[in-house]
């Protein structure tokens, strides 16, 4: 089957865009035709890189909805795009078209586009909420565009977590359980050198003895990097030998920095910004804590699990699928900065529980959220909606 995977665009380095490299990936090796449609955009220089190993990457310019003035509104009126990507997508002539959305109100110019191709067509929504939910300037508005489209488009969304799909499902009274699917995120399985840890921990310049927490993810107010200092200035305060890393870039980490330098913790606290080794990286981490405020499936949870690390994660969204609280991890509600403190001290004080715990985490994640289920998965969800089009162009239904 020819595949047309389609980006949003909103950069290389949101687990939307690791979404669509894991699955090329996947697809590629169930020996699948893999064609990706990228923006033009710079920050989308770096997955189109990744994306060239599966197949042809073609380029166009792919206005992301928030960099739109109007943001979905601008999306669902622009029917010149809507015109110009549809032939696109004829020229590119795929079995089905895949569009990847991190949220429904995402992308809405790209599932007009599919519609009007008359190409078989899907796509993924990552996180549920909607822009109401999510305290969004106009969020009213914005989704009640985002449900004409979601209904006019009349077809089948992966979701990467049951929640997601249930919350979808009760956000669109309109879609049923047949028109949204559950599919898990699928990562890697990790291979790293043999002295990653050593190696890591000496470029952090960790001291003997200091207990590595860390997270992986864009430095933005849903993941909530803010509340993470607190958590780390409560365990300092308490006089632990804690260091705290920070994997990733993004808009606040001026901010965070500032933040940790007020609260007394600067020396306990780094940004090792983005990096191509995070496999690496996570090997130097003794603890992962992702204290997020929303969530799909976050891929840095399925990979800090994978690498054998003992995490403590916001009990929200998908993640509560992911860890089994007091058997793979532990789950902590999000603000209480006291329980998490509470939390992490246990890990702290218990390196064998550390190790039980990750390594129950490590065989969950094999198990339950590889790239190759995703894939397989995703498979299926392509072939119930090429036969549906089939059916439908015959006029057997509709």
């Amino acid at each position: 089957m020819k595949v047309l995977l389609v980006s949003s665009s909103s950069g290389s380095r949101g687990g939307g865009e690791i979404y669509l490299y894991n699955l090329a990936a996947g697809l590629s090796r169930l020996g699948h035709c893999v064609h990706a449609l990228c923006s033009n955009a710079k920050p989308m220089d770096e997955l189109v890189k990744y994306l060239h190993r599966f197949g042809e990457v073609t380029r166009a310019e792919l206005p992301n909805t928030y960099r739109r003035p109007t943001h979905s509104l601008g999306a669902a009126l622009d029917f010149r795009q809507h015109r110009r990507i549809s032939r696109i997508f004829q020229e590119l002539s795929p079995d089905v078209v895949h569009i990847n959305q991190q949220v429904a109100e995402d992308g809405l110019d790209l599932l007009l586009a599919a519609r009007r191709s008359g190409i078989p067509f899907l796509s993924t929504i990552h996180v549920a909420h909607s822009a109401t939910g999510l305290k969004a300037r106009l969020g009213g508005l914005r989704d009640l565009v985002t449900s004409a489209v979601i209904r006019h488009a009349n077809t089948i969304h992966i979701t990467v977590a049951v929640s997601a799909r249930d919350d979808l499902i009760a956000r669109f009274g309109f879609l049923d359980a047949d028109q949204v699917r559950v599919v898990l995120n699928g990562v890697f399985f990790s291979k790293v050198r043999n002295d990653a840890r050593d190696r890591t921990r000496g470029r952090w310049g960790v001291f003997p003895g200091e207990i590595v927490i860390g997270s992986v993810g864009r430095l933005e107010a849903q993941k909530a990097p803010n509340f993470a200092l607190e958590i780390m200035a409560g365990l300092v305060n308490k006089g632990h030998p804690v260091r705290y890393i920070w994997i990733g870039e993004g808009p606040m980490r001026t901010a965070f920095e500032e933040q940790a330098k007020n609260l007394g913790i600067a020396g306990h606290v780094a940004v090792d910004g983005w990096r191509d080794d995070v496999a690496e990286c996570l090997q130097g981490l003794d603890i992962f804590v992702l204290p997020s405020k929303f969530e799909g499936m976050p891929f840095a949870l399925l990979e800090a699990m994978e690498a054998g690390l003992c995490c403590c994660v916001s009990d929200v969204d998908g993640m509560a699928e992911a860890i089994q609280h007091g058997l793979n991890g532990f789950l902590c509600t999000p603000g209480n900065a006291p329980r998490w403190c509470e939390q992490i001290e246990t890990f702290i004080a218990n390196p064998a529980l550390r190790g039980d715990i990750g390594n129950r985490a490590k065989n969950f994640a094999r198990e339950r959220f590889s790239i190759n289920s995703m894939a397989c998965s995703t498979m299926m969800v392509y072939q119930d909606v090429v036969g549906s089009h089939q059916w439908s162009s015959q006029g057997k239904i509709g």
